[in-house]
């Protein structure tokens, strides 16, 4: 066969893919998606009856803005990755690392220098304990599946970081509503049962990844 008969012939046998839409337009939309299902879920779980006496703790209230700043810095994470580039924007990545660092450090700093505030709720036998976790596990379920369905749509050359930064995602919805819903200070329980859990939800889904976004 010649050459330019050759190609021709593969030329009418390609598939065209539609060209991926921009970073901006999936952000916004997995946002408001993420952001309905996180109202819904914190409706069912409810909200904890002090929650505006704990508002007033300032270790209380960064906490929650930290668990924000995991799950937001986390869904656009995932936005990025799904471009082989990343958008020439790679720095994003390290947003959710550093969020979750940062929470780690004011457990630390709460667990080693400062006395319990006699506003914390700290149940005399530490409350649920497995219970928290599997709740978890069952808020993020769905907005796992729905992160990896977008994922598979683009072309990620970093599964590990996507699966991660997939998981991180649902798993922030649902230590944040948890932790709005249950009324449990203890920071050891926070630790061992809300992220601690975290963590090992969000290296399942990378190792997961790896297979779930071959292209």
């Amino acid at each position: 066969m010649k050459t330019h008969d050759l190609i021709e012939q593969l030329s009418q046998e390609a598939v065209f893919k539609q060209n991926i839409r921009t970073p901006a337009w999936w952000a916004v939309r997995l946002m408001c998606i993420l952001f309905l299902y996180a109202f819904g879920a914190q409706f069912f779980l409810g909200v904890r009856p002090d929650i505006a006496l704990q508002l007033t703790r300032p270790f209380f209230a960064f906490e929650i803005i930290l668990l924000a700043g995991i799950t937001v810095s986390a869904a656009l994470s995932c936005v990025f990755v799904m471009f082989p580039d990343m958008y020439q924007t790679q720095g994003i990545l390290k947003a959710p690392y550093l969020f979750f660092a940062a929470l780690m450090l004011l457990l630390s700093y709460q667990l080693v220098f400062w006395a319990d505030d006699i506003r914390m709720v700290i149940p005399p036998r530490g409350g649920h304990a497995m219970e928290c976790a599997l709740c978890i596990a069952a808020v993020a379920l769905i907005p796992s599946a729905l992160i990896f369905a977008l994922l598979r749509k683009g072309a990620s050359v970093t599964p590990l970081h996507a699966g991660f930064f997939a998981v991180l995602t649902a798993t922030g919805i649902g230590c944040l509503t948890l932790r709005i819903a249950e009324a449990n200070d203890s920071l050891v329980h926070l630790v061992l049962w809300h992220y601690l859990p975290t963590l090992i939800f969000a290296s399942c889904g990378a190792v997961l990844a790896k297979s779930l976004l071959k292209w």
